[in-house]
């Protein structure tokens, strides 16, 4: 069985201080977002291998991979309208806390006002609700409440968080590239390719290689998040994303960062991705995908049908829809291969 099928719950512990209230306007959230769909949506956030072993799995026992069903008017966004909207419609942040009290930070409203940028925060969205169900339908029907409600501005559009909400805004960056154009990570990133974050289908993942910002914040005394934070950049480099920034602000432990170090931050997500270079880049990424396929398949044909399975699956893992369809028809050759199982 697949990782995926033991693990769909990502949880951490938070420890920090309060911040000071801000005046929001909560909102309930009346209708679902389109994005939240059955097999587009696993399509998304899992692996190929992952998403047919667990399709495989859920419709033996008669059950689906997917979001808990919407009801109208039971959730609510807290929702950071500034006073005025650019010629252009509002920028929007879909903003995912640690935990259910989380205030947005009122020395964040002046970058917010200058910038007529939004902010949709999920309510009952904290660590401690589950994954798949809960926390990511819950970002993508704030988002859809914020653009059906107020004129925004697509090419302005990210998710971002805090602690365990950050890690979560990358994740769902990648996923919906055509969406969203960036996270904004304050304390929280996720090594691609590890911790059930594989790459996406090629489509979404040329996309967000070339167009999406990953703006890596954690404080100068964050020690672990800033180690984490440099094998996260490292990692998304190392697969062609263009658009990796980030910066670590002076004095800060594991907390969001001031309003000055937030202007910044928001300066590094709306500047452009660099076109440089991502062709030469993509060429020999491509080049390593097929080689590490190629070996696999050599494993195969010398009969080693259980260290090809094994091999295959780390790099389904590491790789994701980068190494698909090929790695997808090996897996049906290797199963073939593979010995039944005595009743």
């Amino acid at each position: 069985m697949h990782p995926w099928l033991a693990l769909l719950v990502i949880s951490a512990t938070l420890a920090a201080p309060a911040a000071a209230s801000s005046p929001v306007a909560p909102q309930v959230l009346r209708e679902p977002s389109p994005l939240v769909r059955g097999e587009e949506f696993s399509r998304r956030l899992l692996s190929p291998l992952s998403a047919a072993d667990i399709h495989r799995f859920l419709q033996a026992s008669g059950r689906r991979l997917a979001p808990e069903d919407f009801v109208p008017g039971v959730d609510a966004v807290d929702l950071y309208v500034p006073a005025k909207a650019p010629p252009g419609g509002y920028g929007l942040l879909v903003f995912i806390p640690p935990a259910d009290d989380f205030p947005l930070p009122r020395d964040w409203h002046a970058a917010l006002e200058k910038r007529g940028l939004v902010v949709a925060m999920p309510r009952k969205a904290g660590n401690d609700a589950d994954v798949i169900g809960r926390r990511i339908p819950l970002a993508l029907h704030a988002h859809h409440h914020a653009s059906a409600n107020l004129a925004i501005d697509p090419e302005r559009v990210y998710v971002g968080g805090f602690s365990g909400g950050a890690r979560l805004a990358q994740r769902i960056a990648i996923a919906w590239p055509d969406v969203f154009r960036g996270s904004l990570q304050f304390a929280g990133s996720v090594v691609v390719g590890e911790n059930l974050l594989p790459p996406p289908p090629r489509d979404l993942l040329d996309l967000a290689r070339q167009r999406s910002r990953f703006v890596l914040v954690s404080g100068s005394l964050d020690l672990p998040n800033r180690r984490n934070d440099a094998e996260a950049r490292a990692r998304l480099e190392s697969l062609c994303f263009a658009g990796v920034r980030g910066f670590g602000p002076p004095r800060l432990d594991h907390w969001v960062p001031d309003g000055r170090a937030f202007a910044k931050a928001l300066d590094q997500l709306e500047a452009p991705v660099p076109a440089e270079g991502h062709d030469a880049c993509a060429g020999m990424l491509d080049a390593e995908v097929a080689q590490a396929l190629d070996a696999v398949e050599g494993q195969l044909a010398r009969g080693d049908a259980a260290g090809a399975r094994n091999a295959l699956t780390q790099l389904d893992d590491r790789f994701g829809g980068l190494a698909a369809p090929r790695s997808l028809e090996l897996a049906r050759r290797i199963m073939a291969a593979l010995p039944e199982k005595a009743d």
